[in-house]
């Protein structure tokens, strides 16, 4: 991927994670929770603490397996997956992303399409209380990003389904046609365009979600 070492040179990095302790809780989540074993307050020579958090938690990616019987894990993915070229499209003043959104986008078979809407603009990520009146991915768009070949498709909520809606028809699409599924994102600071989107998974057997730091390097024209 000689590519990326140009947008690495670049300098141009935006991190487009939140932080996991005050992002909002997905109705019926398990909080993070953080508790400390040792100490240099208590004479210990070194701090340690145990995390405690749901693999959907903040900034995270779905892989098929998380709705999908026989759907594959995300440690069934080589780590080239999860650094592709990202295509950031912005979509305001609407309730469910439509498919027009997508009129005049053009990306290669395999690559990232990035939706920046009004929950960036609202700060929703940034939210401890959970919204649940969030601009989601409506089923036409889902299908168009099927037709355009997206390898993976982000959002800047914690669902790109409607709330509420536990057929999760728009998980089910994209997984089914092996389009992970990054969710939580911050898009407020980025610009519409292309980059590289770098959003590596926790190394675990058999995970159906995990957290990542996801970044975006190098917005070209």
């Amino acid at each position: 991927m000689p590519a990326i070492y140009d947008a690495l040179l670049s300098k141009e990095l935006h991190d487009i994670s939140v932080p996991i302790e005050s992002s909002p809780l997905y109705p019926g989540d398990s909080p993070p929770l953080r508790q400390w074993r040792a100490g240099l307050e208590g004479g210990s020579g070194y701090r340690l603490s145990h995390l405690s958090l749901g693999s959907h938690a903040g900034t995270h990616i779905d892989s098929p397996s998380h709705t999908l019987r026989d759907g594959p894990p995300l440690d069934s993915y080589p780590p080239d997956r999860f650094i592709t070229p990202a295509l950031v499209i912005a979509v305001q003043d609407c309730h469910a992303i439509p498919a027009e959104a997508l009129q005049n986008a053009s990306i290669l078979k395999g690559e990232a399409i990035l939706f920046k809407t009004g929950n960036s603009s609202r700060g929703l990520m940034h939210e401890p209380v959970f919204r649940d009146e969030y601009v989601y991915l409506s089923m036409p768009a889902a299908k168009m990003c099927i037709t355009l070949g997206a390898g993976l498709v982000g959002i800047d909520y914690l669902s790109v389904d409607r709330y509420e809606d536990d057929s999760l028809p728009v998980h089910n699409i994209l997984l089914k046609n092996d389009i992970l599924i990054l969710e939580g994102i911050d898009l407020d600071a980025v610009l519409p365009g292309r980059y590289w989107l770098i959003c590596l998974p926790l190394r675990m057997k058999n995970a159906e979600a995990s957290p990542v730091r996801a970044v975006l390097l190098g917005r070209s024209a």
